[in-house]
């Protein structure tokens, strides 16, 4: 049976959650490029099992996933596995999400959006209270690493229209955040809106 999609808006610097089931698929869309993705996915009936950068490093025995590989949680189970991927395929497993203590740390004085509190927002959305940050998977987000072990941060090569699609693996909840960063150039010109489309 052909898959029925729901579409769901995330304005740019904002987060949003949602409830998958085992089977559905989540696309990702950059609508106008250049737009960077933190992406969580939580077990649906135990909030304390969740994607992993960690444990999924270890898993795959590399920094990135291709088609074909899932991301595992913390209790080393898949959960969502890469169908297709119409992007240059960066999609960084290294950062930790932006959150207010980086934006002070780079000279912001005062509030800034960011992608912890967009998690916890969307989080809260969902009955979930979560007292900790995972490290987010970075969808489309261009950092580099170069040979003397450096990192170089420069803008995601996404143009508009590009995205990924991603399998659940278990009944999950799914927070993404379009991300809010406009002081380390990973955004490109600054943050811009995406769209998450749901697939049952």
């Amino acid at each position: 049976m052909e898959k029925v999609w729901h579409s769901c808006h995330v304005a740019a610097g904002c987060g949003h959650g949602f409830s998958v089931d085992c089977g559905d698929l989540v696309r990702v869309v950059d609508l106008e490029g250049e737009q960077p993705v933190d992406f969580w996915a939580f077990n649906r009936h135990d909030s304390l099992e969740f994607f992993s950068c960690e444990h999924t490093r270890p898993a795959i025995m590399k920094l990135v996933p291709v088609i074909g590989e899932a991301v595992y949680t913390n209790r080393r189970r898949p959960i969502v596995t890469i169908m297709e991927d119409h992007s240059p395929g960066h999609h960084d497993m290294l950062f930790a999400a932006c959150d207010p203590s980086r934006f002070e740390q780079l000279g912001h004085q005062g509030p800034h959006a960011n992608c912890q509190d967009n998690l916890h927002t969307a989080l809260r959305g969902l009955g979930v209270d979560l007292g900790f940050t995972p490290q987010p998977w970075n969808l489309f987000t261009n950092n580099v690493v170069m040979p003397d072990g450096t990192f170089v941060q420069t803008s995601p090569g996404t143009r508009a229209g590009d995205y990924i699609v991603l399998k659940a693996e278990i009944d999950a909840f799914i927070v993404v955040s379009a991300c809010p960063q406009d002081m380390t150039g990973s955004c490109g010109e600054g943050a811009s809106d995406v769209r998450v489309e749901i697939g049952r």
